[in-house]
């Protein structure tokens, strides 16, 4: 389901508006293979994709659609972009910076936490 969501997401973003396509400097294959040859660029691309999408969003009031937990790692997160990437060949020539925010509000999504339990009622209440 999540792989799902991930393809149309990163299909309706990648789509051409008004007939120009949007500017793309590093493309999917391209961060796949940075990653491939350099740990601690591939990681620099990611964390700095993150921080510009919750910059931006915090700047235009609007929501950052995905959560990290406490002690999550920017490996994790550039493992996460790239998972999404080579599972996802086909998309490979989509901008990179959208593959990772839609992998990681695939990978980490903001789910309310649950209503508090009712304590129980004693009989006859």
């Amino acid at each position: 389901m999540k792989l799902a969501w991930l393809a149309v997401a990163v299909a309706a973003v990648a789509a051409p508006v008004d007939s120009a396509p949007l500017p793309t400097r590093v493309t999917g294959k391209a961060l796949a293979a940075l990653c491939d040859a350099d740990r601690n660029a591939c990681i620099g691309y990611v964390v700095g994709a993150v921080d510009a999408f919750v910059a931006t969003q915090i700047v235009h009031r609007g929501p950052v659609t995905f959560c990290l937990p406490a002690g999550v790692t920017n490996q994790q997160l550039a493992e996460a972009a790239v998972r999404a990437i080579r599972s996802r060949p086909d998309l490979g020539d989509n901008n990179a910076a959208t593959i990772v925010i839609v992998a990681l509000v695939a990978a980490y999504p903001c789910t309310p936490p649950p209503a508090p339990a009712r304590p129980p009622q004693p009989p006859g209440r």
